[in-house]
């Protein structure tokens, strides 16, 4: 999750923290990438939810599970694009906080 670093700093959240993002629909996990690029009310997430990679020790997650990152299961399907029918995965609601 890409945010910038005053907004990180206004949340105690630093580079290569575990974050969670919450929307009305839920919440998931991520590692904070702090970016001077962003504009400070503005994150981004990326696409993926830590698979697995055994040739570098790495651990995955469970993508549908509270401790997963698949951030299409923290977007809602309320407000969907009047001419192609589909949620919005570019811009949503959310809170950013640190981790426990």
């Amino acid at each position: 999750m890409h945010l910038h670093p005053t907004t990180g700093q206004a949340r105690g959240i630093a580079n290569g923290d575990w974050v969670s993002i919450e929307t009305p629909e839920g919440s998931v996990r991520a590692r904070a990438r702090l970016n001077g690029d962003l504009h400070p009310r503005v994150v981004i997430g990326e696409h993926g939810w830590r698979q697995a990679c055994a040739a570098i020790d790495v651990p995955g997650c469970d993508p549908f599970g509270p401790d997963g990152a698949n951030l299409n299961l923290i977007i809602g399907d309320t407000a969907l694009d009047p001419v192609s029918g589909t949620a919005s995965h570019k811009s949503y609601l959310c809170e950013i906080q640190r981790a426990a």
